[in-house]
């Protein structure tokens, strides 16, 4: 039963990983969140402002989505959204959160002990939605590569008349006896045997994002498209400015989708 984050596996990998970290309860686990909006509530303007929170996942469920425990670290103007542009505001975050992850921490004054103790803190997640991918992550969203679980291991096509593309392989993720794998009538007369394709973890991920160069200022609309053999975007436009942290690569979920996405996607499959 998942009741709070601590009840998760990447809770108890932390702790397993490095205990010093979680020898003192009062280390922080941070979330990160952000998304746009239109502050003027006009549907004609396309003004896009990007709030940036942060929120202690330490709390009791009913405390650590209060409004004042949730603090606002960065707040992006628009008209537009900032595309690969990003990392740049988030870069002061990414410094202080170095900073409390060192061996030495930051010297803090604990109240209720009357004491002073040396305070350390990661990021524990980031939640975002599924368009802000191609901003945090720098992960493609749409195209022949967009779909991550699969890191390009899925079967694609092009429809020409809806341009749009669509992933054939998702009789892979059924079961071995599914009585969908073997019907070849509705699937271009083949029957599917492969299995689902692994995930995979942050040390194959960053072997393959640490060589993206990318120019930061570019301006909206003119980042530079990075594409593979084929001719195709490729699934990751960028190094994320977070793989600077030493802990990412070991996180077994860094970004998670918020639910309204993930209620979206269901009822559409359902």
């Amino acid at each position: 039963m998942l009741r709070h984050p601590t009840d998760g596996s990447q809770w108890r990998e932390i702790d397993r990983e490095f205990p010093y970290f979680a020898d003192d309860a009062r280390n922080l686990r941070f979330v990160l969140s952000t998304d746009r909006f239109n502050p003027f509530r006009d549907q004609s303007s396309s003004h896009s402002t990007w709030p940036v929170t942060l929120c202690i996942y330490n709390l009791p469920p009913c405390l650590c989505m209060k409004k004042k425990f949730i603090m606002m670290l960065v707040l992006i103007q628009g008209p537009k959204q900032p595309p690969n542009d990003i990392d740049v505001y988030l870069g002061p975050l990414v410094e202080e959160l170095l900073l409390l992850w060192s061996k030495l921490g930051v010297r803090v004054w604990d109240e209720y002990k009357q004491e002073a103790f040396d305070l350390r803190a990661l990021l524990f997640v980031i939640i975002n939605d599924w368009p802000a991918l191609s901003n945090l992550p720098g992960q493609t969203n749409k195209g022949y590569n967009a779909y991550a679980y699969c890191f390009g291991d899925l079967e694609t096509v092009y429809l020409k008349k809806c341009r749009k593309v669509m992933y054939l392989g998702y009789r892979q993720f059924f079961a071995k006896n599914h009585h969908l794998r073997k019907k070849d009538k509705h699937f271009k007369g083949t029957a599917e045997h492969q299995s689902k394709p692994g995930n995979r973890d942050g040390v194959e991920v960053f072997k393959i994002v640490k060589d993206l160069k990318v120019v930061f200022g570019n301006g909206q609309g003119n980042e530079p498209v990075l594409k593979d053999a084929s001719g195709h975007a490729l699934m990751w436009k960028k190094k994320s400015i977070f793989w600077e942290l030493p802990y990412w690569k070991g996180l077994e979920v860094c970004h998670s989708i918020d639910a309204m996405h993930l209620q979206i996607i269901f009822v559409s499959i359902s």
